[in-house]
Formats: C-alpha cells, sequence, structure tokens
C-alpha cells in the first residue's frame, strides 16, 4: 500500500512538473531576451565566484572588503579577462578580413589553378554535371560571394545595426551579474520562493549542488578553450603559417560546439591557411602546409578527446565519458547545434534534480552516485 501510494506521488510530481515546464516554455519564449540576459548573467556570476571566494579571505585592518567591491572586483575580473582576449584577436581578424577584401578573384584563381583544372577534366571526362559552366567560373562565382560577404563594409553595417540592442544586453547582464555576485544567495532566492514548503529542503541541497557542477563546468570549459586555442597556435606556428593566433582562435572558440565544432574550426583554418599561402606553389608546398595544418587540429583533437575532456567535463561534473557522448548525441538529434552546447548543463541540472526525488530507482542511483 505504501508502494502505491510512493508511485502516485511520483505520478502526480512528474504530471505536474510537466504542466510546470509547459508553463515556463511559453513565458520563457515571449521573455526570451530577457532570460538570455539571466542566464548569461549567471554563466558570468559562476565564472567570477572562485574570484570572489579569494577576495573574501582579503582583509585590511582586520576587515573584510564590503561585499559590493568584492562583487564589483569580481566582475572587472571576468570583463578584463574577456577585453584581454578581445584585444588580442580582435585586430588580427579585422586585418584578416581587410586582406580577404583586398585580393583579387582572379590571383586566387591563378594560384588554385592547377587543381581547378583537374576538377574540370575529371568532371567533363566522366560527365558528372551537365552544367556549362567550368569549375574555375563557378569557382570564381562562389568567392565572389563569399568574399562580399564577408567584407568590412557589410561587418560595419551589421554591427552598427544591433548595436543598441548590444550595449542595452552588456548593461543589463552586468547589472544582473554584479548582484548575483554580491547576494550570493540570490539566485538561490529566486528559485527558492516558488517552491512549496514541503520541497524547500530538498531544493534547497540541489541548487546548492548544481552551483557548485556548473561553477566547475564553465570555468572547465574555458579552461579547455584556452588549451586546445594555444595548442592550434603553436602548432601552425611551428609550420610557418600566417595568423596563426587567429587560427588557433577560432580553433578555441569553435570547440565549445561538441564534435561538430572542431571540423568548423579546421575548415576555417586551413581556408586561412590556403588564403595566406596564394604565392605558394600549390603541389609542391601549399599541399604539404595544408596538409600539415590537418594534422595539427587532428592531434590537437586527440588530446582534448583523451585528455581534456575527460578531466575536465568529467570531473567538472562527475559522469562518465560514455554519458556524456550519449547525452549530446541525444541533444544534438533533438535540438541542434544549441541542443549540444546545453546538453552538459542541462543534463547536470537533471540529474541533481533525480537524485533528490527519484533516489528508490537502481538506474537514478547509478548515475548520480559520484555527485
Amino acid at each position: 500500500m505504501n508502494r502505491i501510494r510512493q508511485y502516485t506521488q511520483i505520478f502526480i510530481f512528474i504530471i505536474l512538473g510537466l504542466v510546470v515546464l509547459s508553463l515556463l516554455g511559453v513565458m520563457v519564449w515571449y521573455l526570451r531576451d530577457i532570460v538570455t540576459y539571466l542566464i548569461v548573467a549567471a554563466i558570468i556570476a559562476l565564472i567570477g565566484r572562485p574570484v570572489l571566494r579569494l577576495l573574501s579571505r582579503v582583509q585590511i585592518r582586520g576587515r573584510s572588503l564590503p561585499s559590493g567591491v568584492n562583487a564589483a572586483v569580481a566582475l572587472l575580473v571576468v570583463y578584463g579577462f574577456g577585453l584581454i582576449i578581445f584585444l588580442i584577436f580582435i585586430p588580427r581578424l579585422i586585418r584578416q578580413t581587410e586582406k580577404l577584401e583586398s585580393i583579387k578573384i582572379e590571383t586566387i584563381s591563378s594560384s588554385l589553378q592547377e587543381p581547378i583544372a583537374a576538377i574540370d577534366r575529371f568532371i567533363h571526362t566522366y560527365q558528372l554535371t551537365d552544367e556549362a559552366m567550368s569549375v574555375e567560373e563557378y569557382f570564381v562565382n562562389t568567392v565572389k560571394s563569399v568574399i562580399t560577404s564577408a567584407s568590412v563594409s557589410h561587418i560595419a553595417n551589421s554591427l552598427v545595426a544591433f548595436t543598441g540592442d548590444l550595449l542595452i544586453g552588456f548593461f543589463a547582464i552586468s547589472f544582473i551579474a554584479f548582484f548575483f555576485l554580491k547576494q550570493r544567495t540570490l539566485m538561490h532566492q529566486m528559485v527558492i520562493v516558488f517552491i512549496p514548503p514541503d520541497y524547500k529542503e530538498k531544493v534547497n541541497s540541489i541548487l546548492v549542488s548544481i552551483k557548485t557542477l556548473l561553477t566547475r563546468y564553465f570555468i572547465g570549459v574555458v579552461v579547455e578553450v584556452l588549451l586546445v586555442g594555444a595548442l592550434i597556435t603553436l602548432g601552425v606556428s611551428i609550420l610557418g603559417v600566417e595568423n596563426a593566433i587567429l587560427i588557433g582562435f577560432f580553433g578555441g572558440i569553435f570547440n565549445v560546439i561538441p564534435y561538430l565544432g572542431p571540423i568548423i574550426g579546421g575548415i576555417m583554418g586551413i581556408g586561412l591557411t590556403i588564403l595566406g599561402s596564394l604565392n605558394l606553389d600549390f603541389y609542391d608546398e601549399m599541399v604539404p602546409l595544408v596538409a600539415g595544418v590537418t594534422i595539427v587540429f587532428v592531434v590537437v583533437q586527440l588530446i582534448d578527446n583523451f585528455i581534456f575532456q575527460p578531466m575536465i567535463y568529467s570531473s567538472s561534473v562527475k559522469a562518465h565519458p560514455l554519458e556524456i557522448f550519449l547525452v549530446i548525441l541525444i541533444a544534438g538529434n533533438l535540438a541542434g547545434v544549441g541542443g549540444m552546447i546545453a546538453a552538459i548543463p542541462v543534463y547536470t541540472i537533471l540529474r541533481v534534480i533525480a537524485r533528490e526525488f527519484f533516489d528508490q530507482f537502481e538506474v537514478v542511483r547509478s548515475i548520480t552516485k559520484d555527485i
């Protein structure tokens, strides 16, 4: 009888949870900008927590610094780190974009004439297309459209178009993140106020665990981006590739997207390598250089997959690497690239909730035993 009552309570809890999630989903959709600000501010606050903990130990004449000062300094440290990254990479990105704009299509076509001619002969020999346009003409038209879309003027116009929204978002996120840091329990209180008294104790435990695990995770992601970017930069620098830092920057940033991101980063790296090496002989110099860059990306990915990710993801969210792989795979099928990026944080939250409310199930105990 007790077991029936227990399962009935679980069933009711699941139904109520689905209803609440549905209502939250509708609300999030209509208030998505504000929700985005809150999520980004929460992530910044979580990344700034270790700095805040260090500052809380600082004492001047036996007195601790005011919480507002600690919060402001922690926020400035996080932003300062971001500003350093911005100042290192953005000027290089602008210069590379300007260089792309200055490259004549004929120069690219002439440099790659041999492989284009070989592809053209292959296509016409085996009659793989009915198009009258040659591969060279198609290539020139495609490159023109890419360079036009990547022009400095186009980027500048796009930046001007959303500068207002960007500034509003920056100040809103900064304001929210400051108070999340100043009042450490503010995020906690924002959730707990909606929880019925009977569940407050369990939800308190859930929030504490989530905050700890996600702090480790987001700091781990930042560390992984830096390590991957640094290794790619080092590898392509040894090969003598121009704009090695920019290639490493893109490789590190896109690595945040599980599985698909490294491929995108690699393609961009190879593209930048080719555009920076148009003066080289294609078969004797450019092909070996591109092969070397490809090997660098493959080796860095192997290091990331077998060393960085197990250490960072598995240790930060206390999950088995196979669990993480399957979760990311499922999230990718359900929600695309965005789902893959959000998969690990969301799965972490769900595991913590399951541990508190469904610990009587063996499967729940097995996936939550380490958290």
